[in-house]
């Protein structure tokens, strides 16, 4: 039986320790801070993200270096047959397109997969690939067995604040303006590989509510979950007893990540969520 590695980018919301405890290895986003590059999780942790956010700093973030996940790559096809390498939605960030020029050079040994999501859905997405893969799917049929999971994967994100979508220029100032003023937050949904305002809260709580609600309305007969925050354990906590009921699997809490939080900011939570 042929050995088979799985890699992910940093946009997966494990550090890279937690991702091995997973049998996931992983390739750094890069994090952006007042103009200069860091590693994600290797030389800047996301606690240090939210800390510069709420100092005032500017953060963004870039996508994974190609001599990082050739390095990656060349590492592990040492020891391993075949690669199966899993990344951020190519509608939002260019990490795809790399990988599979990177992945050119090894020919059919690396699979890249558009993961069309981030964060959680991205886990869902390598689980079903190992699951596929152990059941016989043929090495070039795998996308084709993995795509009605992917196409069905779901992520609602609800930000504390307008404030962090302003500064990364997602809002104009106007609806910056009246949005704080009414306390309007919006309710965003990852759905086919875009994130997408959803509708809106006046509030936090309401914001949850809704987004449980829209959870619910996605997966009427439960899903398996991820939940994801940035510095919100509490909101975290409030969304998990909103959407806990029959049928609905918590499979893990973690971090948004800063390809998550650099946009939307601390206090963030978010939930990813796939058919059982």
């Amino acid at each position: 039986m042929e050995r088979t590695a799985f890699v992910a980018d940093s946009t997966l919301g494990l550090s890279p320790q937690e991702a091995l405890e997973r049998d996931i290895y992983l390739v750094p986003q890069q994090v952006i801070l007042e103009g200069q590059s860091y590693r994600d999780y290797v030389e800047m942790t996301p606690d240090q993200v939210i800390q510069a956010q709420l100092a005032g700093k500017k953060v963004s973030t870039s996508q994974i270096s190609a001599a990082d996940l050739e390095a990656l790559y060349r590492e592990l096809l040492q020891k391993f047959d075949r690669i199966v390498s899993v990344h951020v939605s190519s509608k939002l960030s260019g990490t795809y397109a790399t990988a599979r020029k990177v992945a050119e050079q090894f020919g059919n040994r690396v699979k890249v997969i558009d993961g069309l999501t981030l964060n959680g859905g991205l886990s869902f997405v390598i689980e079903e690939a190992r699951r596929k893969l152990a059941a016989g799917v043929p090495w070039d049929r795998l996308e084709e067995a993995i795509a009605p999971l992917v196409q069905r994967i779901r992520g609602f994100v609800l930000p504390a604040t307008l404030e962090y979508l302003h500064r990364g220029g997602r809002i104009g100032g106007l609806q910056h303006f009246i949005g704080s003023l009414l306390k309007l937050l919006p309710v965003l949904e990852v759905r086919d590989g875009l994130v997408r305002p959803l509708e809106r809260a006046r509030g936090w709580h309401k914001g949850l509510q809704q987004l449980a609600e829209a959870f619910h309305k996605a997966f009427p007969e439960g899903a398996r979950v991820v939940l994801a925050h940035a510095y919100n354990p509490q909101g975290v906590e409030e969304l998990r007893k909103l959407i806990s009921q029959e049928g609905v699997v918590i499979e893990d809490v973690r971090t948004c990540g800063p390809a998550v939080a650099a946009h939307t900011g601390p206090g963030t939570v978010a939930l990813f969520a796939a058919p059982r």
